[in-house]
């Protein structure tokens, strides 16, 4: 896809609801940081991928945060947060794979 194509699907992320246009947008992304190379990348699609990456996880951004403040001073509380996180990833995953469809996603708890 041409550079111009590029920026059309990486707009098209921020400006619409479409759910082809933002899995377009999303494809786009993963080949521009699967084919990362600092001396050839070109600066502008790369922050149009981080962008685009995300806006699409920005509604799951304050869950993650709640969670990673959750206390775990009992094995309750260890329990409950390990819990909230399987959760979270699960949500992740769907939504990651709602946009990159028909590709393998897979979340670790390193995140």
């Amino acid at each position: 896809m041409a550079s111009t194509e590029r920026v059309g699907a990486f707009a098209a992320a921020r400006d619409d609801d479409d759910l082809p246009q933002r899995q377009d947008a999303m494809s786009e992304a993963v080949k521009v940081f699967s084919g990362y190379n600092p001396a050839s990348t070109n600066p502008e699609e790369l922050k149009r991928a981080v962008s685009t990456v995300n806006g699409a996880m920005a509604p799951l951004r304050p869950i993650f945060m709640a969670i990673s403040k959750m206390p775990e001073r009992t094995a309750a509380e260890a329990r409950a947060k390990e819990e909230a996180r399987a959760a979270a990833n699960e949500q992740l995953t769907r939504q990651l794979g709602q946009l990159l469809p028909g590709r393998s996603v897979k979340i670790s708890n390193e995140l």
